[in-house]
């Protein structure tokens, strides 16, 4: 087809993307295609990764480590919440980042043992 006319991208032709959103995968009727099926485990996959709950001061480890540009390398951090911006303090060093993308990386809370004050009456 044409430039103003290009060719319609469905899910049986097992498209790469796979940021459909909720609203529409909600909308799709059930298939037998396995490509299509891929692609809404991995569509579905992906909503669930991102709309993990974490707040400020919690720990995280992601799954590989990252290579900042100071050439530090790391996989755990603190998260710092400003608003709706997050960055990361390394533990260790106290050094903030940023992590383009955070949200579809693949990370875990960490336990954090917290002690509580004792308060005798």
């Amino acid at each position: 087809m044409s430039s103003t006319n290009p060719t319609r991208l469905e899910e049986s032709m097992g498209p790469c993307e796979d940021d459909c959103p909720r609203s529409i995968l909600d909308l799709l009727t059930p298939t037998e295609n396995d490509h299509a099926q891929d692609w809404r485990r991995r569509c579905r996959a992906r909503l669930e990764r991102r709309s993990r709950k974490i707040e400020d001061g919690d720990r995280i480890r992601l799954e590989t480590p990252l290579k900042f540009v100071d050439g530090h390398t790391g996989s755990e951090f603190i998260v710092e919440k400003r608003g709706r911006r997050l960055s990361f303090r390394d533990p260790e060093t106290c050094q903030r980042y940023r992590i383009t993308g955070f949200r579809d990386l693949a990370w875990q809370l960490v336990p954090v043992t917290k002690v509580h004050k004792t308060i005798f009456a």
